[in-house]
């Protein structure tokens, strides 16, 4: 008996010895590794961090740390947000933005189960002030353990405006022509904030070591963020408490990249550029012209003939005087007479006078055998035309210039405020002609030619609609609105009109016989190819030269604009030597 009592005490001791071994080893340090983080790493490329520390909040008692998914964000434009200076005097909102990337080292990770404490060290590198070189902005890299709490974030009109880029006291902000305030809310996006929070802030200027400790359960976050950055965030709940998913090797080396990406250039979503480039792809009345007019710089005419025919077999009673006139020169390049006489006569339907066949090109044309036939068939058909037109209109359209340029004209140019309240009441009345006979398509009123044998692709009237879209009067959406339309029908050419090119705008400057590439658009070698072709072009084909201006030198100070193309700009090459006659 006593035997048996000596060997169940022993059985005893030994349970319990081994189940406080047990407890011992379990309540060891964990220590984690950056793959066990990387495996955890959710929600990547989503938020970004916005804090009362690091943008402005309408709310000053509001300090909650916010990590906002503002990937829907349209730019202030887009919203429909107008400017104008108060002194009438043009103003332009040109927005840019982008994002960076931060990436995570880790050096040292352990957890306590003890207490359920993580001490988390590393550094972070790819922030934006690392790669400034003499960067002034203050950003700090904050880090948090913390839960988080879902909600929605209001996106105002100040966090766009964030450092006062607008001074209310000289520029006057609309939203649907009632006047806005850095209160006024223009979106909401998803968000969340984290609250009772372990909180790190880095030094603003690199290398960004970090040691943080915070308390963890199922619902614990590591999330890492700074202003127009991009949010690393890592669930440390499912690392601690989900052991398998630490252990599964199922990691995908990511692409290298780049230390930032570009959202929106000049107003511009590059996701809406995007969208354009793909829609290129599907055939429209463009796709037709932009192929011939790339045969054209290849001198391939005949190819492009081609094209052309295949513009007309689609678009018959569409077509623009622009892509006539290239159709005739491509058909005498290739010596096809036949098809020059015949687009010839559909020239005549746009209004076209016989004299426009005096240039030099066609030479060979007037002296062909079929020329007598040609003319007088073309003259009765330009006659027809001219019956055809609303003359009227026509009248109506050129008096609503005279208007303008009676107090826009270089000598008699009226202050900003006298201009504002001309392009006012000219726009109305443009819109009221829209309303009652339609646009002043080439159909209606005919084409517009310079000594009769040079035609004009930009009317005169084109300037109404430039003046509008600098002005912004309070009517311009009724005019954006109808125009709209007229784009949509083929009437109105706006794609390949100089009425949206302007410095702030246009990818290409012409300055001192040099041609320049903003760096914020990109290298187009197809759009160079087709600038030098302007200044090389003995057959005068019309092409779409793309956005670009010739920027005049400036004898008064001339460092300032040498230093502002150099710090914007990408010198491409060389088009004249002879530049100051040539800005003239």
């Amino acid at each position: 008996m006593k035997k048996t009592v000596i060997t169940l005490l022993i059985t005893l001791l030994s349970i319990v010895f081994i189940n406080e071994s047990s407890g011992q080893s379990h309540l060891k340090e964990i220590k984690y590794s950056q793959n066990d983080f990387e495996k955890n790493k959710v929600s990547e490329e989503v938020y970004q961090l916005r804090w009362h520390k690091n943008i402005w909040l309408p709310n000053t008692k509001d300090t909650l740390p916010y990590f906002v998914d503002d990937r829907n964000y349209k730019g202030i434009v887009n919203y429909g947000v107008t400017f104008r200076n108060k002194d009438y005097t043009g103003f332009q909102f040109l927005e840019s933005t982008s994002m960076c990337f931060l990436k995570i080292k880790i050096t040292k990770c352990s957890y306590s189960p003890k207490d359920s404490i993580i001490n988390i060290e590393g550094f972070v590198t790819g922030h934006l002030n690392d790669q400034l070189k003499n960067g002034k902005i203050q950003n700090n890299i904050e880090l948090f353990i913390g839960k988080k709490t879902d909600t929605l974030n209001s996106y105002y009109f100040g966090n766009a405006c964030y450092n006062n880029i607008i001074d209310k006291k000289f520029v006057e902000a609309k939203l649907n022509n009632h006047e806005i305030d850095e209160f006024t809310v223009l979106d909401k996006f998803p968000a969340f904030y984290i609250k009772n929070y372990s909180y790190f802030s880095t030094n603003p200027k690199g290398p960004h070591p970090f040691k943080i400790s915070g308390k963890v359960n199922k619902n614990t976050l590591f999330v890492i963020g700074s202003r127009a950055h991009y949010s690393e965030i890592f669930d440390l709940g499912s690392m601690v408490y989900y052991l398998n998913k630490n252990r599964e090797n199922n990691q995908t080396k990511k692409q290298e990249e780049p230390n930032c990406r570009i959202l929106m250039i000049k107003n511009r979503l590059v996701s809406d550029i995007e969208k354009e480039k793909s829609q290129k792809q599907e055939i429209n009345y463009y796709s037709y012209t932009e192929m011939a007019e790339n045969y054209i710089l290849a001198k391939q005419y005949a190819k492009a003939k081609e094209q052309y025919y295949l513009l007309y077999q689609k678009y018959p009673s569409q077509l623009f005087a622009r892509d006539i006139h290239n159709a005739i020169r491509c058909a005498v390049q290739s010596r096809d007479f036949k098809t020059a006489f015949w687009w010839g006569e559909k020239f005549a339907y746009k209004g076209a006078p016989l004299p426009y066949f005096n240039s030099k090109i066609f030479n060979g044309l007037r002296k062909n055998p079929q020329w007598k036939n040609f003319s007088i068939k073309y003259d009765s058909i330009y006659k027809l035309s001219q019956n055809k037109l609303n003359l009227k209109l026509k009248e109506e359209i050129n008096d609503l210039v005279k208007e303008d340029q009676a107090d826009y004209g270089l000598t008699s140019r009226k202050d900003p405020k006298i201009l504002y309240e001309t392009t006012e009441r000219v726009t109305g009345k443009l819109i009221d002609l829209l309303k009652k006979d339609g646009y002043p398509s080439e159909e209606k009123i005919g084409c517009y030619f310079i000594r009769d044998t040079i035609l004009k692709t930009d009317p005169d009237f084109y300037v109404l609609i430039k003046h509008a879209l600098q002005q912004s009067p309070k009517n311009l959406t009724v005019l954006n609105e109808l125009l709209a339309k007229n784009i949509s029908t083929l009437e109105f050419d706006r794609k390949r009109s100089y009425i949206d090119v302007g410095p702030a705008n246009s990818c290409f400057h012409i300055y001192k016989g040099n041609l320049y590439n903003s760096k914020a658009c990109g290298r187009n070698d197809l759009m160079v190819r087709k600038v030098m072709f302007k200044f090389n072009n003995p057959y005068t084909f019309l092409m779409e030269f793309g956005n670009f201006i010739v920027s005049e030198y400036n004898a008064e100070n001339p460092k300032e604009w040498d230093d502002y193309y150099e710090k914007n700009f990408v010198f491409i090459l060389k088009l004249t030597d002879d530049w100051k006659s040539f800005e003239k």
